[in-house]
């Protein structure tokens, strides 16, 4: 972490992470999220403030040529769409942990005329967020996203940093990600007991891997299963 790598130290926090959770090591565990949690916002921060690239929907020619652009950057963001995406999110990821790029990827679902922006862990129309497509650089994302307020992109395109809807799509993003993952949990009920609990919010990481209040109820709840304080 210390010298950038970030998505080499994520991989391997990540990796510790599942023999610790395997293990049932509360101890470890709970020392493993708060690095765990700063090396995914420094990659989401590197992801949002590079290329933002928005696919167009219903061309899946222009899709591909957005994907394989993409995928040469050092840093971005792309949101994908079409019958391919979560496949396509797929191979993202995995360019990422090959390269070392801080890339990152979001899901674009239509059902008829309503466009949802959904994480790739949960690709259903219902989990998403409704897109609001403008072309004004003052838009910004309301912070309460999950009403029924829809959240501000701009149109299909590339969008470097310092091009004007640039921030639009950064902010939007950054606010979008932790909200899925909330609306997530909304979703799907917690279980009571501590390590029915855990498993829960681990899921919910799948979701939005860099959300904040999820990783430290995370920390939190395994250092009191490691201290005995709870069963």
């Amino acid at each position: 972490m210390a010298r950038g790598r970030y998505m080499a130290a994520r991989y391997d926090l990540e990796a510790a992470e599942a023999v610790a959770w395997r293990k049932r090591d509360a101890t470890t565990l709970a020392r493993l999220y708060l690095p765990l949690l700063e090396t995914r916002r420094q990659i989401r921060q590197n992801a949002t403030d590079g290329m933002i690239m928005i696919a167009p929907q219903q061309d899946i020619h222009a899709e591909q040529r957005f994907y394989h652009s993409f995928i040469r950057q050092a840093a971005g963001t792309i949101l994908l769409t079409g019958p391919h995406a979560g496949k396509a999110a797929g191979a993202i990821r995995y360019a990422a942990r090959r390269t070392g790029a801080c890339l990152e990827s979001l899901l674009l679902v239509e059902h008829g005329e309503h466009l949802r922006l959904c994480s790739p862990a949960d690709p259903h129309h219902a989990a998403g967020l409704a897109v609001r497509v403008t072309s004004a650089a003052d838009e910004r994302i309301v912070p309460d996203v999950l009403t029924d307020r829809s959240v501000p992109l701009p149109p299909p395109g590339t969008y470097a940093p310092g091009d004007r809807l640039h921030a639009v799509a950064r902010e939007t993003l950054l606010v979008a990600w932790e909200a899925l993952a909330l609306k997530w949990q909304a979703r799907h009920p917690a279980h009571p007991q501590p390590w029915d609990e855990i498993a829960w919010l681990r899921l919910a990481l799948r979701i939005d891997p860099a959300a904040e209040p999820i990783a430290m109820r995370l920390m939190a709840l395994a250092e009191a299963v490691g201290r005995g304080r709870t069963q």
